[in-house]
């Protein structure tokens, strides 16, 4: 793989990431960044530290 077909590969990624979290918050409620990988979501609709 290509310098180039990798950033490619990450850009579309990188949109489907947030295509995924805009559908989610759209199905769910919140903010789309709320659904973004690594966050945990707890009871009160904040983030776990």
């Amino acid at each position: 793989m290509t310098d180039e077909e990798l950033a490619e590969f990450k850009e579309s990624m990188e949109e489907q990431g947030e295509e995924l979290r805009e559908a989610l918050a759209e199905d769910l409620g919140g903010d789309p960044e709320d659904y973004r990988a690594g966050g945990k979501r707890i009871a009160g609709g904040g983030d776990e530290e």
